[in-house]
């Protein structure tokens, strides 16, 4: 009889199991399934709003022949090659960031710099960038670091200050030098030093000079070969230092540190030199291109509500990366120090203990508030309390910055908490302060962690369009902002006003090719903050 129950039970028993391996199983097709489904999905939705803006039912075969044979065939074939050799694949990998993340650096900080004035932004940066350094210089002379931390924002907003009450008087004999020098000054500058720092960090103190020296004759030869030739001097230098030097130094070093795979610095180029010559294949035998409304119209012009093929968004896309780089300034740091507060030092009891708990479940509450109440709060707080005037960069910048507020603070405290305890007591252990362990152990290892809260900040702010709307951004403006307290326009805006044009080329056309620009404008930002976050995640 023993027996007898003894082999029923352990039936039942793998009964139980198989049912529950079975609703395992289950629920991972469940989630496969549904993982397909969205997938899928969001590829049709970027299909149907791709073909919408390129247009390729318009092109001849031809067309599709050459840019196959000029463009997908050997950027394919690279990449295969790429794949099978790890050396190969990593020089490649670097080579890819080096060169469009300069171009992109190029392009960016001269149209947000040619936007706000060169002469201003040259001024403000020079005179917030240089009390910080003197605040380092003067540490590593004493050789103590303990005040460092809290003493470089302090010194940077002591510098903005400055530059606030002597522009005047500088503003008018600054304005007598060329533009492209303040460009010189902002751009070849740092980047000269940089490169005399890396180069004496890996050599010596004299390579380092004649490295940081030739950086800055080749940036003035360029200017100076600009002026003789009457192209833009400014564009020029910013490229050459933005672009040619990173791109040269970072081709440089892979062949020389890394041999197996210097084949992999051809890799940017393959695709670059493909659509080039596909380009003058298609012009040189008068091929039919496709009937696109993605084109240098779009990207460099203002915007025409009246014929879609002259329709531009260049100021909006200068507006939205103004905008959403000032809230970038204005909310991560008061979102980073503010979880740093409530997970390293508020206190677990007592009055303040009870309300830091208050605040962290108000600020996990509102990450999920409606953007629209932002707007409201926006509205009330910069037009009707401080006064701002309607729809400047400011009010912009600082509703969208409350609106991802508790995104930042919540998702830094989560990578603060996965730091282990260990570590903290570790270096405790070995005499250091809790400034310096929150400095040297905690927030290295929580970097990679807070970066993946600013994709997801950074993602939601750039196509928010209610709270703008609420706070009276303009939908259209004819030109890019001149400062942060002029009136400005964002690239979702451009596009929902377009969306109810009249005209169907507007809204099957001007709409879908704009809005494959604010996903590609997106996906950048959002790669820029994803390289940074692997190289903290490798690092540690």
């Amino acid at each position: 009889m023993a027996t007898e129950d003894t082999t029923g039970d352990r039936l039942g028993q793998t009964t139980a199991l198989r049912i529950q391996q079975l609703k395992g199983q289950l629920f991972e097709v469940a989630l496969v399934a549904a993982t397909l489904v969205g997938i899928v999905s969001l590829l049709a939705l970027f299909a149907q709003i791709s073909n919408d803006a390129f247009q390729p039912g318009t092109a001849s075969p031809s067309w599709f022949l050459v840019y196959f044979g000029t463009l997908v065939a050997p950027t394919a074939a690279f990449t295969l090659y790429a794949r099978r050799r790890p050396a190969v694949r990593e020089t490649n990998a670097v080579t890819f960031a080096a060169v469009f993340g300069g171009l992109l650096l190029s392009f960016v900080t001269y149209a947000v710099v040619d936007a706000l004035s060169p002469y201003d932004v040259f001024l403000y940066a020079y005179f917030a960038s240089l009390p910080p350094v003197l605040v380092v210089a003067y540490d590593r002379t004493k050789d103590d670091w303990a005040y460092t931390g809290p003493l470089v924002p302090v010194s940077i907003l002591v510098g903005i200050g400055l530059a606030a009450l002597v522009d005047g008087p500088i503003s008018g004999p600054l304005g007598i030098a060329a533009e492209w020098i303040m460009y010189f000054g902002l751009v070849t500058v740092p980047v000269a030093l940089l490169v005399a720092w890396l180069t004496a960090s890996r050599r010596d103190r004299r390579a380092g000079a004649v490295a940081g020296g030739a950086v800055a004759a080749g940036g003035f030869a360029v200017a100076v070969a600009s002026i003789v030739t009457g192209a833009n001097a400014s564009l020029f230098v910013v490229l050459f230092s933005a672009f040619v030097v990173p791109t040269g130094y970072v081709v440089a070093r892979s062949v020389r540190t890394n041999p197996e795979g210097r084949v992999g610095v051809a890799g940017p180029f393959v695709p670059i030199g493909g659509t080039l010559l596909g380009a003058a294949v298609v012009s040189r035998f008068g091929i039919e291109n496709p009937d696109t409304f993605l084109t240098p119209t779009l990207l460099l012009e203002s915007w025409d509500g009246l014929t879609a093929s002259n329709a531009g968004v260049y100021p909006q896309i200068v507006g939205s990366i103004i905008i959403v780089g000032f809230m970038a300034v204005l909310a991560f740091p008061v979102g980073i120090g503010a979880a740093i507060y409530l997970e390293e030092y508020a206190p677990d009891t007592g009055l303040r203990g009870r309300l830091a708990t208050l605040l962290e479940v108000n600020i996990s509450n509102l990450a999920g508030v409606p953007s629209v109440v932002y707007g409201l709060l926006g509205l009330a707080l910069f037009r009707r309390t401080l006064g701002f005037g309607t729809g400047v960069v400011v009010s912009a910048a600082g509703t969208l910055g409350l609106l991802i507020l508790p995104i930042v603070i919540v998702s830094t405290q989560e990578a603060l908490r996965s730091v282990p305890d260990d570590l903290r007591q570790g270096s405790y252990g070995m005499g250091a302060s809790r400034w310096q362990t929150l400095r040297e152990v905690v927030l290295p290892e929580a970097i990679p962690g807070t970066l993946t809260g600013t994709i997801l900040a950074l993602a939601r702010a750039i196509g928010e369009t209610a709270p703008l709307v609420i706070i009276a951004v303009a939908t259209t403006k004819y030109s890019p902002p001149s400062g942060l307290f002029s009136s400005a326009t964002a690239l979702p805006l451009q596009i929902f006003a377009a969306s109810a044009n009249a005209k169907p080329e507007f809204r099957h056309g001007v709409v879908p090719a704009a809005a494959v620009v604010l996903l590609i404008l997106m996906l950048l930002m959002n790669a820029t903050a994803i390289v940074i976050r692997n190289k903290y995640a490798r690092e540690t």
